[in-house]
């Protein structure tokens, strides 16, 4: 088993793109190795109340989806690359 900042509840990034939701969850292996887990929702209000879905329509939200896993990406390379400088190991 591993670790992860789910236990506090803590996303290692978290960006809104519109109405697009993504958190990036930096976890640990127990032999040391870090890898990360992406969820991405889309929010909504019913009422009074906001959701998260976990179904797109249409091309405005392929837009931002595409701009939020963009700028996923570019955490994940940075935060991978100050890894390899610390001599610890991602996957």
């Amino acid at each position: 088993m591993g670790t992860n900042d789910r236990a506090g509840n803590t996303p290692a990034y978290s960006i809104n793109v519109g109405h697009i939701h993504l958190s990036i969850w930096e976890n640990q292996s127990d032999n040391g190795r870090t890898w990360f887990n992406t969820q991405i929702a889309r929010r909504y209000k019913d009422g009074e109340t906001w959701k998260d879905s976990t179904s797109f329509s249409g091309l405005g939200d392929l837009a931002l989806l595409a701009e939020a896993v963009r700028l996923a990406q570019k955490f994940v390379t940075g935060r991978e690359h100050l890894l390899a400088a610390e001599g610890r190991d991602a996957f």
